[in-house]
C-alpha cells in the first residue's frame, strides 16, 4: 500500500510542482521515498529533521514543524508529508507555514483520509483493541476550513490509493485497474489526499496607506469693509429716525 501511495503521489506532485518556481522549498514530515529534487524547479530543497539518530536523511535544517527555523516570508514552497497526521498541534504547524511562506507561496499538504477504507479499518481496530491513536487523521473539508481561516486559497483535494494491493495475479491486476480508475476520477474514498494551497495576503495583511500630500490650512487675515465697522440693521433704523426727528 505504501508503494502504491508513493507511485501515485509522485505522479500527482509532478503535475502540481510544474507551476512552482523560486529559490527555496521546504519538506517536512515522514520520508515517503519521493525524490523531490528531481521534480521541483526551485534552486534548493531543504529537509526539516528533528535531529534524532533514526532520521533517514541528512537534515538541512533541524527543528519542529510548529516552530520552523526560518525567517518570515522566506520560503517559496512548502510540502507537509503527513506532518499534520503526526503533530499534536496541527493548527500551530499551519500558522508557521503561513508565516514562513512568501506572498503567493505554495503549500502542499499530504494527509491520510479518515473516510476511506483504510481510515475506517484503522478506527475500528483502535476501538476494538482499545489502542491509543498514533495518527490524527484530518478530513479534507476540515483542512480546507483551517486554510480559509489563515487566508489560503486552495484547490480541491486529490485522492490516491483507494483499494489495497492483492498481489500480482489476475485478481491483483484487476483490483489495481479499478484503483487506477478511481484515482483518475478523483474518488473521495482514497486512503490519502493531496491539497495544493497558496498564501494570499490581500485579506489580512495590514499594509500602511500611502502618505497623501494634503494642502495645509493657512491663517489669512480678513480685510475690513471700507465704511468701517458694519452697523447692525437695527441700529441703522434708529439713526434714520433720529435724523428725521431733527429735520
Amino acid at each position: 500500500m505504501g508503494q502504491r501511495l508513493r507511485i501515485q503521489f509522485t505522479r500527482l506532485l509532478s503535475e502540481a510542482l510544474e507551476q512552482v518556481f523560486g529559490y527555496q522549498m521546504l519538506v517536512t514530515g515522514a520520508d515517503t521515498g519521493v525524490n523531490f529534487g528531481q521534480m521541483v524547479k526551485t534552486q534548493r530543497v531543504f529537509r526539516l529533521s528533528s535531529g534524532r539518530a533514526r532520521d533517514l536523511v541528512t537534515p538541512d535544517a533541524i527543528g519542529v514543524s510548529s516552530e520552523l527555523p526560518f525567517a518570515s516570508d522566506s520560503i517559496d514552497a512548502l510540502i507537509l508529508c503527513h506532518t499534520l497526521d503526526t503533530s499534536s498541534m496541527p493548527h500551530s504547524v499551519l500558522r508557521e507555514c503561513q508565516r514562513v511562506l512568501l506572498p503567493n507561496g505554495h503549500l502542499f499538504v499530504i494527509s491520510f483520509s479518515p473516510y476511506s477504507l483504510w481510515g475506517l479499518g484503522n478506527w475500528g481496530r483502535n476501538r476494538l483493541l482499545r489502542r491509543r491513536r498514533h495518527l490524527r487523521t484530518i478530513s479534507g473539508r476540515q483542512l480546507k476550513d483551517w486554510l480559509s481561516l489563515l487566508g489560503f486559497s486552495y484547490s480541491e483535494p486529490r485522492f490516491a490509493a483507494t483499494l489495497p494491493p492483492l498481489g500480482n495475479g489476475r485478481i491483483g491486476q484487476w483490483v489495481q485497474g479499478i484503483d487506477e480508475w478511481l484515482v483518475k476520477h478523483n474518488s473521495p474514498t482514497g486512503s490519502a489526499y493531496l491539497i495544493h494551497a497558496r498564501k494570499r495576503v490581500a485579506n489580512y495583511l495590514g499594509m500602511p496607506e500611502p502618505a497623501v500630500n494634503r494642502p495645509r490650512l493657512i491663517a489669512m487675515p480678513l480685510g475690513k469693509p471700507r465704511g468701517g465697522v458694519p452697523v447692525p440693521r437695527g441700529g441703522q433704523n434708529l439713526r434714520l429716525r433720529f435724523l428725521r426727528g431733527r429735520e
